[in-house]
């Protein structure tokens, strides 16, 4: 009988703690994204099959739901093609010029 109440008292306890625990939801990060007329003037880089551009010393992107993001840390790939491919910048003006 004894065994009993304190089962009795341990399941009480943890349905109490579920009930009060908080809900978990998804967190939603926003981030500034580049101005539409710097992207105009970006050349894109493809990388998981998105276009990447590099502005304020990160690599923004949109995901499919068409929000912008930015990778915290800098992928391999889009290191390297950062420093073997000459940055161009179009300027609706001139054509094309180097940074």
């Amino acid at each position: 009988m004894k065994n009993m109440l304190t089962l009795t008292k341990v399941l009480a306890v943890s349905a109490t703690l579920a009930l009060a625990a908080p809900v978990a939801s998804a967190q939603v990060v926003v981030v500034d994204a580049p101005p539409p007329e710097v992207i105009a003037t970006l050349a894109p880089v493809y990388y998981e099959g998105h276009a990447a551009y590099w502005w304020h010393n990160h690599w923004y992107y949109r995901d499919m739901h068409g929000h912008w993001g930015h990778y915290q840390a800098e992928p391999r790939f889009l290191h390297d093609h950062r420093f073997s491919h000459p940055a161009y910048r179009h300027y609706y003006a001139g054509g094309y010029h180097r940074r």
